[in-house]
């Protein structure tokens, strides 16, 4: 088991999805990226949900094949680098059981959805604590500390 000193971020799709594709927020997304020490950390349901999140921009007419095929390009590219700017974290049994537990503990306080509490499973699982950064909306970033060593959950807008 890996221990880490200090924290490092976890982002959701949106997240994720800014650092590729100019939109509001964006510029936060990559400044956050460029002075973090650490590889930001990303699953494998990041991934699924950032490429649905493009795929859906080009039904919409957002986005043309071409920019979602170098978008995706990069995304792999840099994910499957292990350094910067992303880390792939893989999904570890038992993960839905716990985003169960998640939801029904947090969503009636928090605004969190049931990918919301898959991604915060997904952390707590981790061997170190991860800030987890989820996009609610385009407007509004919100960042959740959720130590993986305590159970306790903390929220704050950034």
């Amino acid at each position: 088991m890996t221990t880490q000193v200090g924290s490092q971020y976890y982002f959701d799709a949106n997240a994720l999805f800014k650092y590729y594709q100019d939109e509001k927020g964006s510029l936060r997304i990559r400044r956050l990226v460029a002075r973090t020490p650490h590889p930001i950390l990303v699953s494998e349901l990041t991934l699924l949900e950032c490429f649905g999140i493009a795929v859906k921009r080009h039904r919409q007419k957002r986005l043309k094949k071409k920019v979602i095929r170098k978008m995706l390009k990069h995304l792999r590219k840099d994910v499957c680098a292990q350094v910067r700017p992303f880390t792939l974290i893989f999904m570890s049994d038992g993960l839905f059981h716990l985003a169960e537990n998640i939801l029904l503990q947090y969503a009636l306080t928090f605004d969190i959805g049931s990918n919301d509490a898959l991604h915060l499973a997904i952390v707590k699982k981790l061997p170190f604590e991860a800030k987890v950064f989820l996009q609610k909306t385009l407007a509004s970033n919100t960042l959740f500390s959720y130590p993986s060593h305590i159970g306790q959950f903390n929220a704050k807008c950034l």
